[in-house]
């Protein structure tokens, strides 16, 4: 076996895991890092420095304003060059968030077509690098004074990171169909679903079962049958957060031909029963409801610095102007108005412990017609007006760590 070959960091597939977990630090990398792989998904947002991540065999330099989404089945190594190092809010969230957060059809069916390309890398702008930082310092201050209560806050920033790898320039990099391991173990994570076999894969290559159960446990440190029934579930445990999905359903989703080989493997990883782990989750608040909710309420955060209205929306997401009222006030608690108000404050809020802008630059920015507006549902949403919520909470990144200075 290759003397160096990754390990799994993290221990994702166990009993305390939730759905809408996520986990957000300002981390600085001083030293390379050997190869390895996470059973979550990952972020990294760039805010100084240089490095070179190796991505699945594909080298990215990465600087400041790089954003690099990582999956599962991606293998990662850093390397530095000389005293340099690279500093980034490693954001690490569980597959459930990215299952909430792919509330658009069209989007979702696009990324899978395009799934065999390799966009793992965007760079932003300096003023949408600004706000990202914002973004971020902020998050981890608000989970910090407030750890219980940040599940909006997780779908927020989630929905957030999507919404920039649709719209950001992507550093583009085409993977050689040669690199067989690498390809060989991305089939795998894309096609769990199917009747998925050792040697059903390997004819699909033109490869012997030996070889490809070779390679795989080369590459990763688990064979073909553990790495399949890591990524089922895996998607079945992020699944479980949505009550309208039988656990019978939940098994044929994510590949089991019976219930009873589903529920033996998923004792096997998370130590509990299917309705069992359901039902911890209900305990913990961690169940969806019905999905109309969310996607309508998603959307609004996506778009709401537009000029959004209550018909253009009941259009686009085709639904009535009664029913999309309804959904909010049943899964938010408050119908199309308020909320919008309120996710634009919430993305105001960043932005005003940034000094740099003016209020009323702040308002535009984030879709209030006027300050005045603005000025008034800051103050209902966060109990403070922008100006004492500037004076009272300044901070700025030092040595690597957040510092908040009460004025």
């Amino acid at each position: 076996m290759n003397s160096d070959y990754p390990y799994v960091i993290t221990n994702y597939l166990s009993s305390h895991y939730k759905p809408q977990d996520l986990s957000i630090a300002l981390e600085t990398i001083t030293a390379d890092v050997a190869p390895y792989i996470r059973d979550e998904a990952e972020f990294w947002v760039v805010t100084a420095g240089t490095a070179e991540v190796e991505i699945n065999g594909t080298a990215f330099q990465l600087t400041a304003g790089d954003v690099v989404q990582l999956m599962p089945h991606q293998i990662r190594r850093v390397s530095l060059a000389g005293e340099t190092t690279l500093t980034m809010y490693a954001i690490r969230l569980s597959m459930g968030l990215l299952l909430l957060s792919s509330n658009d059809e069209k989007q979702y069916a696009v990324a899978l077509r395009n799934a065999e390309h390799f966009f793992p890398v965007v760079h932003l702008a300096a003023d949408s690098k600004t706000f990202l930082e914002q973004f971020c310092a902020n998050a981890v201050l608000q989970k910090q004074h407030h750890p219980a209560n940040s599940e909006s806050l997780n779908l927020a920033l989630t929905s957030y990171l999507i919404y920039l790898f649709h719209v950001e320039p992507h550093v583009a990099v085409s993977v050689s169909q040669d690199e067989q391991p690498w390809v060989w173990l991305r089939y795998l994570q894309f096609h769990h679903p199917s009747h998925l076999t050792l040697s059903g894969m390997a004819k699909v290559f033109e490869t012997t079962a030996q070889e490809l159960q070779a390679a795989l446990i080369e590459l990763t440190g688990f064979n073909f049958n553990q790495l399949l029934n890591q990524v089922r579930i895996r998607n079945a445990a992020g699944l479980m957060q949505f009550p309208e999905l039988s656990i019978r359903k939940i098994a044929a989703i994510c590949g089991y031909r019976t219930i009873s080989t589903f529920y033996y493997q998923f004792e096997k990883i998370n130590t509990v029963s299917p309705q069992a782990y359901r039902d911890a989750l209900k305990a913990h608040h961690q169940l969806v409801g019905n999905s109309d909710g969310w996607t309508i309420g998603v959307y609004l955060f996506e778009h709401c610095a537009q000029p959004l209205t209550l018909p253009e929306v009941a259009q686009t997401l085709t639904y009535s102007e009664d029913t999309v009222n309804e959904r909010l006030l049943t899964y938010f608690g408050q119908t199309f108005k308020p909320l919008l108000n309120q996710f634009r404050c919430e993305v105001a809020r960043p932005l005003v412990l940034d000094s740099r802008l003016t209020f009323n630059q702040i308002a535009v920015r984030v879709g209030f017609q006027d300050s005045v507006s603005f000025k008034r549902n800051y103050q209902t949403t966060w109990q403070v007006t922008p100006r004492q919520d500037r004076q009272r909470n300044v901070y700025e990144v030092v040595a690597g760590k957040i510092v908040t200075r009460r004025g």
